[in-house]
Formats: C-alpha cells, sequence, structure tokens
C-alpha cells in the first residue's frame, strides 16, 4: 500500500513535467517570436487549450493581482470585442501574444488584414481553432485548399435569389407574428432577456424554413416533433447553438462526460436527433432530385442536394476525380449553415432592438423609409423592397460593425514560411505561426472610423448619388475594411442570406 508520501510524489511528478514542457515551450515561442520584431506579450495558457476553456471563469479572480492578471483579460475568445483597438494603442498596429501552446501575431491594421484574409492558398484556417465547427462532418468553413474550393462549388448554388424571396416571406411572417405576440402582452413588462428570446426564435424558424423547408409559427415552432424524434427540429438547433462549447468537448473528449453524465447524455442525445434530422431531409430531397422533381423547392438543402446530384453526374460523365460531397461532409456545412445564420442574425437583432429604443433620431430615421417602401401596409415584393431599403441595411451594418459575431479570424502559415509587409517592413513569418486579424479593432480605431467610432451611427452608412439621387450602402471609410464576414475569396456565402433577413425584421 502507498504511503502518504509516496502517493504525494506520484500525483506531483506528473504536474511537475507538465509544467517544466510547458515553461521550455514558452521559451522556445519566445525566442521565435523575439525575432519578428513585434512587442511580445508572454501568457502561460492559449485562449484554445481545451482545459482553459473549461476552468477560464474560476481564474478571473488573477485579473486583480498586481503585475501577475495582466494577461487573463486576453485569454478569453472574447477579448478582441471587449478591448477593441485599445491594446494596439500601447503595443502598435502589431504585437505577438506568446505562450507555451503557440506564436500568435495580432494585427490591427486593415490593409494588412484583408492581404491576410484574401490570400487563402497562402494564409490558410487553422485546423485546430476550426476543427470546433466540424461537429457533424467537415464542411466549407474549416477545410482548405482544394477541399474548400470544392466545398464552395457545391455550396454557391444553394445561397441563390429564389432562396432569398423565401427568406423574405418567412421573415415578414416572423416578425408579424412576434408583433402579434408583444401586443398581448402590453400589460406586462418586456425585459431584454425577452428581446432575446424573441430574436431567437425569428432567427431559428426563418434558419428553420428557409434552410430546411420546416416552417413553424412564431409561437408554435418549439412544439411541433416529427415522427421517430423526441425534440422538434428548431428545438435540437437551439439547444446546440446554446450549449456548443460543452457539445464540442463532449463529441470531441467523451472521457468529460463522467463530471456530468446527466449533461453529457443530453448533449450526446440532441446530437443524435440533429445528425437524424438532417439525414432524413438529405435523404427526401436526393430522392426527389433522382427521380426528376428537383428544383421545385426553394431552401437551402435542396440547392444543395441538387448541386451535390449534379457534381456526380458531371464525374461519372468525365471521369472527374471526385467533386461531389460526402453525406457527412452535407451534415458538417448544414451544421455550420445554422451556427453562422443564427449568430449573425440573433446578434444583429438583439442589439438593435435595444439601440433603437434608445435612440428616437435613429427611429424617425429608419421610419421615413419604411413608411416610403411599406405603403399603406403593403407587403412589397423582395425584388422591389430590399433593394430600397437603405437604411434599413444600414442598422445591419453599424451593429455589426460594433458588434459583430465574428471579433477576430486566425489565419497561420501552416508549415511554410509566409512573407508580411507591416509598418513599412517586410517580415518572415516562421512556420506554423498564427497571424489574427483583430475584427473589432479594425472596426472601431478612430484613425479610420473617427472620433464617433464607438458610437452607434447607422448614419454613417449611406451614401447619395448625386448623378441619380439613388442612395446606396457606403463604403467603408479611406483607410478602413470591412469584414463582419470576412472578406475576400472565403467571405461568408450566407451573408446576403443574413441581410435579407435582418432587413425584415428591423422593419
Amino acid at each position: 500500500m502507498l504511503s502518504i508520501n509516496n502517493l504525494v510524489v506520484v500525483t506531483c511528478i506528473p504536474i511537475v513535467c507538465w509544467t517544466l514542457l510547458r515553461t521550455y515551450k514558452l521559451i522556445v515561442n519566445y525566442f521565435t517570436a523575439r525575432k519578428l520584431g513585434f512587442p511580445i506579450i508572454v501568457v502561460p495558457v492559449y485562449r484554445d487549450d481545451w482545459w482553459w476553456l473549461v476552468t477560464f471563469a474560476r481564474f478571473n479572480w488573477i485579473r486583480h493581482i498586481p503585475a501577475v492578471g495582466y494577461w487573463l483579460p486576453r485569454r478569453g475568445h472574447a477579448w478582441t470585442l471587449q478591448d477593441r483597438y485599445l491594446p494596439h494603442r500601447k503595443h502598435g498596429d502589431a504585437f505577438t501574444i506568446v505562450s507555451p501552446t503557440r506564436v500568435e501575431v495580432i494585427i490591427n491594421d486593415p490593409a494588412v488584414g484583408v492581404e491576410v484574409q484574401s490570400h487563402y492558398k497562402a494564409w490558410q484556417k487553422p485546423g485546430s481553432r476550426y476543427e470546433v465547427f466540424d461537429l457533424f462532418g467537415t464542411n466549407v468553413l474549416s477545410v482548405n485548399g482544394e477541399d474548400w474550393q470544392r466545398h464552395r462549388k457545391i455550396i454557391n448554388p444553394a445561397f441563390r435569389e429564389q432562396n432569398y424571396k423565401l427568406v423574405w416571406a418567412e421573415s415578414i411572417k416572423q416578425a408579424g407574428q412576434m408583433l402579434d405576440t408583444i401586443g398581448r402582452q402590453l400589460d406586462m413588462s418586456i425585459t431584454l432577456l425577452d428581446v432575446r428570446n424573441h430574436c431567437v426564435i425569428i432567427a431559428m424558424h426563418v434558419l428553420s424554413a428557409a434552410g430546411f423547408g420546416h416552417a413553424h409559427d412564431f409561437d408554435g415552432g418549439f412544439r411541433g416533433v416529427s415522427a421517430g424524434h423526441t425534440r422538434s427540429l428548431a428545438d435540437t438547433l437551439m439547444y446546440l447553438l446554446s450549449n456548443l462549447l460543452w457539445t464540442v468537448l463532449y463529441m470531441k473528449y467523451n472521457w468529460l462526460g463522467y463530471g456530468n453524465p446527466t449533461r453529457y447524455n443530453e448533449v450526446m442525445g440532441v446530437s443524435n436527433e440533429f445528425r437524424q434530422y438532417m439525414k432524413e431531409i438529405v435523404a427526401y430531397h436526393r430522392a426527389t432530385t433522382q427521380a426528376g422533381g428537383g428544383g421545385q423547392s426553394a431552401d437551402i438543402v435542396s440547392a444543395l442536394v441538387e448541386a451535390d446530384e449534379a457534381a456526380k453526374r458531371e464525374e461519372k460523365a468525365s471521369s472527374l476525380r471526385p467533386m461531389h460531397l460526402t453525406d457527412q461532409e452535407l451534415l458538417g456545412n448544414l451544421f455550420v449553415f445554422n451556427l453562422a445564420g443564427f449568430e449573425t442574425t440573433a446578434n444583429a437583432l438583439t442589439y438593435t432592438i435595444p439601440l433603437l429604443a434608445a435612440n428616437t433620431a435613429v427611429q424617425d430615421w429608419v421610419g421615413e423609409e419604411v413608411d416610403a417602401v411599406y405603403k399603406d401596409g403593403e407587403q412589397p415584393d423582395y425584388e422591389d423592397a430590399f433593394p430600397s431599403s437603405v437604411r434599413v441595411q444600414a442598422l445591419m451594418y453599424e451593429t455589426l460593425r460594433l458588434w459583430g459575431p465574428i471579433t477576430d479570424a486566425p489565419r497561420w502559415t501552416s508549415s511554410e514560411a509566409q512573407i508580411l509587409r507591416i509598418q513599412g517592413r517586410e517580415v518572415l513569418i516562421p512556420p506554423n505561426t498564427y497571424v489574427t486579424t483583430n475584427f473589432s479593432g479594425i472596426h472601431s480605431d478612430p484613425r479610420w472610423w473617427g472620433s464617433d467610432s464607438l458610437t452607434w451611427r447607422p448614419q454613417r452608412w449611406i451614401e447619395l448619388d448625386l448623378t441619380t439621387g439613388k442612395k446606396s450602402i457606403a463604403a467603408p471609410p479611406d483607410g478602413a475594411a470591412y469584414m463582419a464576414w470576412s472578406i475576400g475569396p472565403r467571405v461568408c456565402p450566407g451573408h446576403k442570406f443574413s441581410q435579407v433577413e435582418s432587413s425584415l425584421s428591423f422593419r
């Protein structure tokens, strides 16, 4: 039997070895970072370390320790949203964060950010960061190179004008039903949490209808359970997207389930429900397409399956290498569509509605356009109304400028060094180094957005064409860049989907 002393030694040896190994890696990474010539911030953990993701909240007390807690605010996943451009005032438009896990260069230069985000072959998405999105299969968001081109070729047709018309109609329906629901609750106080919940339901229901052909009423969507299931599709989506971190951890590290078996079983059960829903929907649309009935539905799944079946036929006819998506890849893309669509729209609605309530001048300004476009309560067609709803679109642009769902975007050099021109010099970025574009900093820096850069002012996005007299969405100010949906070839394929949905909900 082990004595107490022996037990302590046996327990401490792995901890000491782990600490020494991380210290060694930190030193190696520090000397690598010094060669870059940027200011350096040394931190003991990396924000993607799985154990840090689980325990981060328990270490908030460290931030109050002088000369020790300086690093903690920059180890959460939302630190760029909290700090925006402020760290760059002290450290410059490029500084390096060094941890035992990796070297990460943080960029606040719009031109450099566009360069990195646009050249997708040289600057790839790091698998360790984006594998979180591979819960149900690899997808257009997580893959690189030729694989990304293959995914993109199949996915592009899914986002088409026919689908945007469906988004338009469903958004009108959901927004109208939400107003009816609120109208019945006028004698009750409505909190910001209520607003958030209403916005989430709108986002979920539009996604369910325009994405999968499952339409719901605003009040009853989460109660409609299909045969063979224990939850509705909207409910499974809502659960997974609201519990994304635990879903990722449990699906990747099953042994974590021993710590909380009840939560683990619930997460895995809902994940299986979602997977089964997706398989059934894909199978239905595939059978319809193969029977010659394709092209009749406007939802995303229908278009995705049609494009995939067309790729299979093209392969057979010309003996090309496989260009279609596997069933697993189809499921992976469908999950990412839901995640991206939900976060962008729900985020925009949740922030914009309270901001409108607090800014009567903006209300009146937007109201003028709404009254002009939606005369006498009419429901105009998508083709006529959406291009004319410029002020309404400006609401979303401005909200996502300040509170976008993507606060920063990492790229890495993979196994090859890359040259990056920044601050007037060419810097050789070594292999396996992250270069992260600080979207929140670039979107709020007064150097490009003016002294009111942190003020929510949608009017900044309106541009008047003196020749035609028409108004349109303005380009970012000189020297600035707008990356709410990313930028370059890897821009979000569903960005117009979210614009159409939010525009209708705002009005």
